[in-house]
């Protein structure tokens, strides 16, 4: 890999440092900072850096994949989110902000966690028990652990499908589709767990179900949290439990605004009732902006992840076959927030997809070219 790029990965960071920085630079906490750099300055950054359709070569790929740095920054990352979250709990207790001041703050480390789903997201794709700890770590500061059930056995079988809660249909806006994944996502987690629990002999009321520990837990933390701090102040600090709601509220809906980017209106052809095409590096929709993969571990790179689910972020791959994007996740999540203009732009680059027709041949030499 090219060493700038692979040095450009620590701009993953840097969401983080503007939030702090926010606060202690200047005569006032800016703790606007993060929401101001996440949907202003990094779609600027993404327009000026351009985009990176450079795929891994393969005389490097080995070293690459098996390159601990890349694991490195994920794993600190579980450990930042819970570091933030107790600094944020401490300013809270000690800093006599305003009502908009806290706001913004909520906010803005609401969007650093948005950004600890997607390290889960990375980690819960692997099947070592250190990742999959790590990956449930994070979720449980979200309060959204059972990501892990249905995104792995449930929105990678059924996506592009009529099936997928979390697949946004053509003409459906943003807000609709926050309805629709969060609940039909978290009904689904539900289904897949109690057949797990069936096959395996256990009773679906019992402490072999995950979905009654990934409520319980979350709950515990917030409970842990705002006796500890309102112990250690020597009064209530009930900003801290609404501190931990709207910093979870804010990721989940960064999270489900990412899904509705993701896989807009792309459907799987029907091959047999009930059965679909194998998913393939054209299900997806793609953005290649340098700036916005680097801070998001080319979670971008959208469309290899979902054909190859197994690939670690370091090496997935752009495909220029795949549906593009006009812009990275945080201009298109600005555009989404205004469901004309979005349908405006996004619907003839679905149309102009939708036209496509390639076959099963075609899909394969586009893999072989790119493998």
């Amino acid at each position: 890999m090219n060493p700038f790029k692979k040095l450009g990965f620590l701009w993953s960071y840097s969401l983080l440092a503007v939030i702090l920085l926010g606060y202690y630079v200047g005569e006032s906490p800016w703790t606007w900072a993060g929401a101001l750099y996440v949907f202003c300055i990094v779609p600027v950054l993404d327009f000026v850096a351009g985009r990176d359709r450079s795929n891994i070569s393969h005389d490097a790929f080995e070293a690459t994949l098996h390159d601990r740095y890349f694991d490195v920054l994920l794993y600190s990352f579980a450990y930042l989110q819970y570091s933030l979250l107790l600094w944020g709990c401490y300013v809270l207790t000690v800093d006599p902000l305003t009502i908009a001041q806290k706001t913004c703050l909520m906010i803005s480390i609401g969007l650093f966690s948005g950004t600890i789903i997607n390290v889960a997201h990375e980690l819960g794709h692997r099947s070592s028990r250190v990742a999959q700890f790590h990956a449930r770590l994070a979720l449980l500061s979200v309060s959204y652990m059972h990501f892990m059930i249905e995104h792995n056995r449930g929105h990678h079988v059924h996506v592009a499908t009529p099936a997928d809660p979390a697949t946004a249909r053509k003409d459906q806006t943003l807000y609709a589709f926050w309805q629709q994944s969060i609940v039909g996502s978290y009904r689904s987690a539900w289904q897949i767990q109690k057949k797990l629990l069936t096959k395996a002999g256990y009773p679906v009321w019992s402490r072999h179900n995950d979905m009654l520990w990934f409520a319980i837990l979350p709950a515990l933390l917030c409970t842990a949290l705002t006796i500890g701090f309102s112990d250690w102040a020597g009064r209530s600090i009930w900003a801290v439990p609404v501190f931990f709601a709207v910093q979870s509220l804010v990721a989940v809906l960064l999270l489900e605004s990412i899904n509705y980017i993701e896989h807009y209106g792309i459907t799987r052809r029907e091959v047999a009732p009930g059965r679909y095409e194998r998913v393939n590096p054209l299900h997806s929709w793609n953005a290649s902006e340098v700036i916005s993969n680097l801070v998001l571990f080319q979670l971008q790179r959208h469309s290899d992840h979902h054909a190859y689910a197994a690939r670690p972020y370091q090496v997935l791959r752009h495909f220029d076959q795949s549906p593009q994007l006009p812009s990275g996740y945080p201009a298109m999540i600005l555009l989404a927030l205004v469901p004309p203009l979005w349908f405006r732009i996004m619907n003839p680059r679905l149309e102009r997809w939708q036209q496509r027709a390639h076959s099963a041949d075609e899909i394969a030499a586009v893999v072989r070219q790119y493998a």
